[in-house]
């Protein structure tokens, strides 16, 4: 496990599940305005005092912040990699699926 890995169970343990699932709330939040201020910048919509390259970074920002806490609230509750990894597979062969059979019914 790599040293950053290690820090990072470390504060999950420090703080515990109650703390860090308000935290991952938080920061999906943030995450979620980041991706819609970024909408803005693209479509010149309402005022945003932002550049393309910093609406980048700013979700590049918020999605390593939610990529951190997910990493704890997996460890803290025990939650294993490769049954994510299969659900994920599951889910993304269930989306090549449907548009595949959408792009037969055109």
């Amino acid at each position: 496990m790599k040293e950053l890995d290690k820090l990072n169970l470390a504060s999950a343990d420090y703080y515990g599940y109650e703390s860090q699932s308000n935290q991952l709330i938080e920061e999906c939040a943030e995450l979620i305005q980041a991706i819609n201020k970024h909408k803005r910048v693209l479509h010149n919509g309402q005022s945003v005092n932002m550049t393309l390259k910093e609406s980048i970074n700013n979700v590049s920002e918020e999605i390593a912040d939610v990529e951190i806490m997910l990493a704890q609230i997996k460890y803290l509750l025990g939650i294993n990699e490769q049954y994510i990894d299969t659900i994920k597979e599951m889910k993304i062969n269930r989306t090549s699926q449907r548009i595949e059979e959408k792009e037969l019914a055109r």
